[in-house]
């Protein structure tokens, strides 16, 4: 048992080194207060955690006589060297997008069609695996060597338990402190530590002091009560003359990136048909799921969970339903991860799950063979929606026979990317994505025009959330991990609008509003769709047709935060509710949020609940 002992406070220490890392963040910022809280929380939680870890390989084969002692080690160095490399993992994920590994983020790495990396990087950790295993292993040896002589004879292990006895009993007093004061220095750091539940009580502390709960900012919304959605049955009118729609969305697409270099072809074919750019256009998120759930839904992407629990469709597809559209649902990635069939596409029969192929060139190719042969065998008495998913950018991949038209470009080895990363080759090889895509698109366009379908079409290309290259030099890659321009700005375009629909959508264009995902579901509802209803039936967003002059900020979303995002600001509710003030390029500010729109912002996060 001593054996035992030794090596898990050896390992807690490891740990603990390791999980250094997690503080280490461009933009982090700690007191005193914090690193004293620091240097107490994050030992428990690493002895909470290999405790655990020590309990099972003692049941599993410690105490076991007959498995050699060799065998032994080598278990052990494999399930402790495991948990070492998992919290290194987590550390790195941490370091580009802010939040640790969840079950959400597996599910869709290991779905084999989100994250794709290169053989360097698969090189580097078969590395790191073999380098922390026979540390591990070594260090086993030497423990065995050590008491064989010292004759199992060892005094001292008492301190350690000692030390993290009084770090249990200090830092969760601590913490209930902290909370009940709404005190975010401590409060912090349970973000930066993974699966960290520190005690806190308001019972307690209000024997104490009654009045300091009165003292926390409530940035939580209930969201107990049952969903209600729409706040009235629509009601549709007959539509004699019904509009084709087709959503062409990029994933991962910059802003930046809409251009007459980067999208010569969307670009010409926007020009030549006199599209509407929309040049101040916001996703809903900084993820996929939250930002096709806000283009779809017309509401934040904060309601996910309750839609996604109880399988609320799409009230913009279920009309479609209704008035006797054509759904074609093409998607390059799979299209139950996030699970939009259990949400926006549920009712849609024989649903399309993804396209085929090895690579996401590959099933972007696939996506567009696929669409334009059911568009050509589409019912043409009917009215016809698409939306094709593209996901070249998200992945950094562009099709085989396209000379590279951006250089340098490299590889991407997300292990090795940090603040100091030079971008250049890594945006390059991102352009080529973007450019691929729109190759991909010139044949899309020519079959809308060769078809005649053109003249009453309405178009609507966009993305579903930003790409960053640490644009705000703090470390930031991806999305998922801000809410900075750099990961929720995206380009937005109607193509097809007509008459005074087209002169009042130009514009709020030219006025260079602010526009959201939130936007697009009432405006299609009310002017194509023939739903009479008022739009706050069924959406927080704005009617673009309608001119814009009262929005000052937007709500955004990803798997576990929500922020208020105005020009300058950035309000961020982390998952554990505590609020962080920013300016636009994520720098904390010490200036007073508005609370007057974070107030309307928790209101529409509400809006559908039922009280």
């Amino acid at each position: 048992m001593k054996k035992i002992f030794i090596f898990l406070f050896t390992n807690v220490l490891l740990a603990s080194l390791v999980a250094i890392k997690y503080f280490l963040v461009p933009g982090a910022s700690f007191n005193l207060i914090s690193i004293i809280f620091i240097c107490l929380a994050l030992p428990c939680q690493a002895f909470i955690f290999y405790l655990v870890l020590s309990f099972i390989c003692t049941l599993l084969f410690i105490n076991i006589k007959w498995v050699p002692r060799f065998i032994q080690n080598i278990g052990l160095a494999i399930i402790f060297g495991s948990s070492l490399i998992l919290i290194y993992i987590d550390t790195v994920t941490f370091e580009q997008y802010r939040f640790h590994i969840n079950q959400s983020v597996l599910s869709l790495v290991l779905s084999g069609q989100v994250v794709d990396f290169s053989m360097a990087t698969y090189l580097l950790m078969i590395v790191l695996v073999l380098s922390v295993f026979l540390i591990e292993f070594i260090l086993l040896c030497l423990i065995d060597k050590y008491l064989k002589i010292k004759k199992n004879q060892i005094k001292g292990l008492k301190y350690p338990f000692i030390f993290i006895t009084f770090s249990l009993l200090i830092s969760n007093i601590g913490y209930m402190i902290a909370a009940y004061y709404a005190y975010s220095p401590v409060v912090i750091v349970r973000e930066y530590i993974p699966q960290y539940y520190p005690l806190t009580s308001k019972k307690i502390m209000g024997i104490f002091d009654k009045d300091g709960l009165q003292k926390n900012i409530r940035t939580k919304v209930n969201f107990e009560s049952n969903v209600k959605y729409p706040k009235q049955p629509l009601t549709i009118s007959k539509n004699d003359n019904p509009t084709n729609i087709i959503f062409i969305v990029l994933d991962s697409w910059r802003y930046d990136t809409f251009n007459e270099d980067n999208t010569p072809n969307t670009y010409e074919f926007v020009k030549q048909h006199n599209g509407i750019i929309f040049d101040n256009h916001y996703s809903t998120g900084n993820a996929t799921r939250t930002g096709i759930f806000g283009l779809f839904y017309g509401i934040p992407g904060t309601y996910w969970q309750s839609f996604f629990n109880n399988s609320i469709p799409s009230l913009f597809v279920t009309t479609l339903q209704k008035e006797n559209y054509n759904i074609g649902i093409f998607s390059s990635a799979k299209i139950s991860a996030p699970e939009f069939d259990r949400t926006a596409f549920v009712t849609i029969e024989n649903l399309r799950i993804n396209s085929e192929g090895k690579s996401s060139a590959e099933r972007d190719k696939n996506l567009t063979k696929d669409w334009l042969e059911w568009f050509k065998k589409r019912d043409v008495t009917r009215p016809t929606f698409s939306f094709l998913f593209y996901d070249q950018p998200h992945a950094y991949e562009f099709l085989d026979n396209l000379e590279l038209k951006y250089q340098p470009v490299s590889d991407i080895n997300y292990l090795s990317l940090n603040n100091n990363t030079d971008p250049t080759p890594i945006f390059n090889r991102y352009k080529m994505s973007v450019y691929s895509v729109d190759y991909l698109l010139k044949q899309v366009y020519a079959e809308l025009e060769q078809s005649g379908t053109l003249n009453n079409t309405l178009i609507i290309i966009t993305g579903d959330h930003s790409q960053e290259m640490n644009d705000n030099r703090m470390g930031f890659w991806g999305h998922n991990g801000n809410y900075t321009d750099a990961q929720t700005k995206v380009p937005f375009i109607f193509v097809g609008a007509k008459g005074d629909n087209e002169k009042q959508l130009a514009d709020n264009a030219n006025r260079n509003v602010l526009t959201s995902h939130e936007d697009i579901v009432p405006t299609l509802m009310k002017h194509y769709l023939s739903v009479s209803n008022d739009t706050h039936d069924y959406s927080t967003g704005y009617d673009l047709i309608q001119p814009i002059n009262d929005r000052h900020w937007l709500l955004m979303s990803n798997y576990s935060t929500y922020a208020v995002k105005t020009p300058t600001n950035i309000y961020m509710v982390n998952s554990i509710g505590m609020g962080q003030y920013m300016d636009e390029h994520n720098k904390l500010v010490s200036e007073t949020p508005n609370y007057q729109y974070i107030h309307q912002a928790l209101n529409n996060m509400k809006y559908f609940y039922e009280h």
